[in-house]
């Protein structure tokens, strides 16, 4: 008996060992450079932007009460806001496909498509939209051709075609989590809840959207994140006079080149992301204890 407490520490010291790597991974590539970034938020600047010793919250105060930046800040939420409900709706009905399709050359062919994107630059998939809604992109010369419009329309550089790229950029993001919920439905309650008399679009309102929450909200959590610090694809798509705070973020570093600026203001972002991603994840787990009781 006196062996067991022995070998129970060895191993809990084994595995705390196997766990160093990990953490030294995590405090060299995560924790320090944000910790860095934490004090150039914090220098204050002569009349260059150049960073002096010192520290002042002087850079947090103009982020949040600064039109220009509180403004953008606001514009981010809601755009990734709606994009986040955008790639959800959007993934049910491919997630809901891949799902009920059994495995075969089909399946695999349709997780290719969806898994392809990901494989490929957010800068090539970016450039696709600008040339898609170029004055002489395809979408255009269509709505010309069959009579929508008299001249080309200024697609690019618009609120709508961000929405609509960043939306296609982050949609796999939705549907990867969104299949797995579905794919671990138990078949019997669909086909009970058919056999009491609920239709197909009442089968998938009452059964299949609440039981698949937990994916879609796995999915929703992740494209939020993503959608709250994406710039490439705004820029390339909308321009540069984007109001988004990544764009912001862009213009103090390689414009302005105020970096304590951009520091502060990339961490109120980091800040507003971590709140509403956990506020978001603390309500459906409010609502997920009442509904299980």
């Amino acid at each position: 008996m006196a062996h067991i407490p022995t070998a129970g520490r060895r191993a809990r010291w084994r595995g705390a060992v196997y766990t160093v790597p990990l953490l030294v991974f995590l405090l060299a590539l995560f924790v320090a450079p944000l910790v860095r970034l934490l004090q150039l938020s914090l220098r204050p600047v002569d009349g260059n932007n150049a960073a002096l010793p010192g520290y002042t919250g002087h850079q947090y105060v103009r982020v949040l009460t600064e039109p220009f930046f509180y403004e953008a800040l606001v514009r981010t939420i809601v755009t990734a806001a709606l994009v986040t409900v955008l790639c959800v709706v959007l993934a049910y009905p491919a997630a809901y496909a891949l799902a009920r399709r059994r495995p075969g050359l089909v399946r695999t062919l349709l997780f290719v498509v969806v898994l392809s994107p990901l494989l490929t630059s957010v800068v090539v998939r970016s450039y696709g939209w600008v040339v898609l809604l170029g004055a002489n992109g395809p979408v255009n010369r269509t709505l010309v051709g069959i009579g929508v419009l008299d001249q080309p329309a200024h697609l690019l550089t618009s609120y709508s075609a961000v929405v609509v790229s960043v939306t296609h950029v982050l949609l796999p993001f939705a549907i990867v989590p969104l299949t797995t919920a579905l794919g671990g439905l138990d078949r019997d309650v669909l086909r009970a809840s058919r056999i009491l008399g609920a239709g197909p679009v009442r089968t998938f309102a009452r059964v299949t959207v609440p039981l698949s929450l937990p994916g879609a909200l796995s999915g929703a959590l992740v494209v939020f994140a993503l959608a709250m610090g994406i710039y490439i694809t705004p820029l390339l798509v909308g321009g540069a006079n984007q109001p988004l705070a990544g764009i912001r973020v862009y213009d103090q570093i390689s414009t302005v080149f105020d970096f304590p600026v951009a520091a502060a203001l990339s961490f109120v972002l980091l800040l507003i992301t971590v709140l509403c991603t956990t506020g978001l994840g603390a309500a459906f787990r409010t609502w997920e204890r009442r509904l299980h009781g």
